[in-house]
């Protein structure tokens, strides 16, 4: 099993999100999932990746070696470091061998060690010059290569009613109202606004620019909450302003609209207890993770996969039928709705 693989299934286990798991272990969430995927693209510079697996892996509980064993063997170190580990090993296994030789060999191998050693010392202290810029070269690159990840734009986000929970990428940004927040640019990201007692909001919008949203968070039994951005033309003020009634017949008209395929493909899911939870389609976008309190209750589509850390606790009604457990309690399940 490879190091992503066992951190993954370790951090699963714990019923922990990788956004908890990032303001424990003071490491980016993207760097944690690049790990776990074992995306080496995505993460810094080698010593500092091996430094953030041994940190997670601790952190989880797991034992680092095997997993830095299998990085190396996935990302080697380079030839200089290389060579001056292999030296080392050379070394360290002469003296173990020197254990049952005799004196002449003892007195020779000495020699040999010594001889080694000033050469290495030699080797490593002249060439560091060399390496000093190949380091700085490293960095210098990056932000060359990806300029755009260094754009920021503005987000601001206000809520009906206010006081929502809002989440960009998994990234908890507060609660409402958002102004003015900085986030890096970006074609796509995944906004998240709940209210308890109110249906969330899920939604992949652009970042290229700065963005001024609002989301209309409705009670769960009265439809479909919705997010409008309030720097597109005016289309929506239009009618309001022709007569005030007009309003209502528009609010009550949308939740009538997703009412007709909400219930012949709702997958509700009731919380009995807190069980830590993550929700997905079947292109593996996500919809929804983290650990809701008991007596929750949240709507889905159909299609959808569902990873429940404590499934005893969790409980799935498709289509309006009876509501049944996942499986045991405290069970680790995945299944398909």
């Amino acid at each position: 099993m490879s190091f992503g693989s066992t951190l993954k299934l370790a951090r699963e286990a714990q019923g922990l999100s990788t956004q908890e798991l990032s303001l424990k272990t003071k490491i980016r969430g993207d760097y944690l999932r690049a790990l776990e995927d074992g995306n080496t693209a995505l993460l810094p510079e080698r010593t500092f990746a091996r430094s953030y697996l041994q940190r997670y892996a601790r952190e989880l509980g797991v034992d680092p070696a095997p997993l830095l064993s299998d990085f190396d063997r996935l990302l080697p170190a380079s030839p200089e470091i290389a060579q001056s580990l292999q030296s080392q090993a050379v070394r360290n296994q002469a003296a173990r061998r020197g254990l049952g030789l005799g004196p002449a060999a003892l007195a020779g191998l000495a020699s040999a060690a010594v001889i080694l050693g000033a050469a290495g010392y030699y080797l490593f202290n002249r060439p560091s010059a060399a390496p000093v810029p190949t380091a700085v070269a490293a960095p210098q690159k990056t932000p060359a290569t990806t300029p755009a990840l260094t754009r920021t734009v503005r987000l601001t986000v206000s809520s009906v009613p206010p006081g929502a929970r809002v989440f960009l990428d998994n990234r908890d940004l507060g609660k409402t109202p958002v102004k003015s927040f900085p986030v890096d640019a970006r074609q796509n990201a995944v906004l998240r606004v709940e209210y308890s007692g109110r249906q969330s909001i899920n939604q992949t919008i652009s970042l290229q620019t700065g963005r001024n949203l609002r989301a209309r968070l409705l009670p769960t039994a009265q439809g479909q909450s919705s997010l409008a951005d309030l720097n597109t033309p005016q289309a929506a003020p239009k009618p309001a302003t022709g007569a005030a009634a007009q309003a209502t017949p528009p609010q009550n008209a949308q939740p009538a609209k997703p009412a007709t395929p909400s219930p012949a493909a709702a997958v509700r899911v009731t919380f009995s207890a807190p069980s830590w939870t993550r929700i997905t389609d079947k292109a593996g976008r996500l919809l929804f993770e983290g650990t809701p309190a008991a007596g929750t209750s949240k709507s889905f589509p159909a299609g959808v996969i569902i990873r429940a850390g404590n499934a005893g606790a969790v409980r799935v009604s498709v289509n309006g039928g009876a509501a049944l457990a996942m499986g045991g309690s405290g069970r680790v399940v995945t299944r398909s709705f």
